[in-house]
């Protein structure tokens, strides 16, 4: 038996190594990328949950303020003043 007899089984070992590297590698990238789009969404939400928030309090605080002024919605009337630093800090 010559060394070209035996070479097939090294060439097969290097080929199966190679790519069962390049398989790992890429599938830890992926599944990388998708937890870290997973974390964006839930920040994406948090932020968005919180933008949500601030605008009713601001509208609530605004209507509480046109009660005052005469506006009628039901809500308890807010003296302006009062109302517009209520504004000014949730701003």
């Amino acid at each position: 038996m010559g060394i070209l007899d035996q070479l097939p089984a090294p060439i097969g070992v290097i080929i199966g190594a190679v790519g069962s590297y390049a398989a790992s590698s890429r599938t830890d990238k992926l599944c990388w990328q998708w937890s870290r789009a997973e974390r964006w969404d839930e920040k994406k939400f948090e932020i968005y949950t919180d933008y949500a928030n601030l605008l009713k309090r601001q509208t609530r605080i605004a209507l509480w303020i046109g009660v005052a002024r005469g506006f009628e919605h039901g809500a308890a009337p807010l003296d302006p003043d009062e109302g517009m630093e209520l504004l000014a800090g949730a701003e």
